[in-house]
């Protein structure tokens, strides 16, 4: 059998069990893996999952807390890959701005309904459902195949990828997939770094009555520094020309995506977001001291250094005396556009949609990152509406669940390979 007439096969196997999928997808969503009760009730559901396959696993628990799963197949020998997702999801907030119940889990005729549907339960269902596959279809991997189920994602990752990967988990791994939400049109190989910066400001407390004449607060001198914050984004760094051209693709994916022109920088540009100010806490006077934490989204092309160098200037300009804690830097990550894994995903998503797929950076971060860090050419492509993710009535299309679950067995066969008997 050819090597597309071998595709064709195992494509036409997801067809057939596309029920099963869409199954999957539904329970999935309806357990609520927002806080503790429901991350131990998804927990379960992924353990029964996997002991009903007769697979192998662990359920680990670095710090006592969150837990993650580990479990693998096919043999050794051959390559080794992974598959990731994250299982746990935001709130659906104001419930009265839904349409429907957001953990309904509802299938009509084209959508899968409500929260954690595109980040990334219907992703995360994929991925559960092709070891389901691969096992009852008796489709012998001709290599080793790890699911890193985690469910810390939305809080960093602190629990699961990332200690995963620093602990000897994605040793030796060729490569990583990751069913986080994409689009229908690109493939994501690289994402920005995070920081969180913590500023301080101090002045001399006076009595607050003549403060307009003699005083200084120190709000107001935080005040100065942060009106001019924003100027982080000014900051530019030197790509290569491939990477040029992957950076303006990125930004017509982005625009794309939010339907909006204005957003392309937030590729190749930092973002700034203020999270908290607090600072004085006497009525009668002026602020002694002001803290401000910031939340910044760095791309790969700009360094620390330069951030940390732009700080300084706009702190200087403002004239105030301010301290700067990094509370945390991570940098931004990327994978090769020429590596096999990226061309197969690639390939065989055109094949099986039609459309033509963009290798792009991400504008935002994700677990990604960490297996990047260790050298493990790390995709991310899954099923996604762009504009309803953690928003109200969020939902996935069905042909987008499908579709999603086709190429990555097809990716498998490319990077693995099946022992079909033939």
């Amino acid at each position: 059998m050819r090597s597309w007439e071998k595709k064709e096969f195992l494509w036409g196997l997801v067809e057939k069990h596309q029920d099963d999928l869409l199954q999957i997808c539904s329970e999935l969503i309806q357990i609520p893996s927002v806080e503790w009760k429901g991350i131990e009730e998804i927990l379960r559901y992924s353990c029964n999952f996997l002991d009903g396959l007769g697979i192998s696993y662990k359920v680990l628990r670095p710090w006592g807390e969150i837990p993650c799963i580990v479990a693998e197949l096919g043999k050794d020998g051959g390559e080794y890959g992974i598959f990731n997702g994250h299982l746990d999801i935001v709130g659906p907030g104001d419930l009265s701005r839904w349409s429907y119940d957001p953990y309904c889990g509802t299938i009509t005729d084209t959508q899968v309904l409500g929260r954690g549907a595109s980040d990334m339960k219907c992703g995360c269902a994929v991925l559960l459902f092709l070891l389901k596959l691969i096992v009852e279809e008796g489709l012998n991997l001709q290599g080793r195949l790890a699911l890193h189920l985690v469910h810390d994602e939305e809080q960093g990752g602190e629990q699961g990828s990332k200690w995963l990967t620093e602990n000897g988990y994605a040793d030796g791994a060729k490569f990583c997939i990751i069913t986080e939400p994409t689009s229908y049109d690109y493939v994501e190989i690289g994402q920005k770094g995070r920081a969180r910066i913590l500023l301080r400001t101090y002045r001399k407390a006076i009595n607050g009555s003549v403060m307009n004449y003699v005083g200084e607060s120190a709000i107001h001198h935080m005040i100065n520094i942060l009106s001019h914050i924003q100027e982080l984004g000014d900051l530019e760094g030197s790509v290569t020309e491939k990477e040029q051209k992957i950076v303006e693709a990125s930004q017509e994916v982005i625009r794309g995506a939010m339907n909006r022109q204005e957003v392309g920088g937030a590729i190749n540009h930092v973002n700034v977001n203020i999270l908290s100010i607090d600072g004085g806490d006497v009525d009668a006077m002026t602020a002694e001291y002001c803290e401000a934490r910031l939340a910044l989204g760095v791309p790969f092309m700009i360094t620390k250094e330069q951030v940390h160098q732009k700080l300084l200037d706009i702190i200087k300009a403002s004239g105030a005396a301010c301290e700067i804690e990094y509370l945390a830097w991570e940098d931004g990550q990327r994978t090769d556009g020429d590596n096999p894994l990226v061309h197969s995903v690639k390939d065989n998503a055109e094949k099986i949609t039609g459309r033509t797929m963009t290798p792009a950076y991400q504008w935002a971060t994700s677990d990604a990152k960490y297996y990047r860090r260790k050298g493990i050419p790390t995709i991310q492509f899954g099923p996604s509406n762009n504009k309803e993710v953690q928003s109200y009535n969020e939902d996935v299309e069905i042909v987008d669940i499908v579709q999603c679950a086709k190429t990555h067995l097809a990716v498998l066969e490319d990077m693995l390979g099946f022992d079909l008997g033939e």
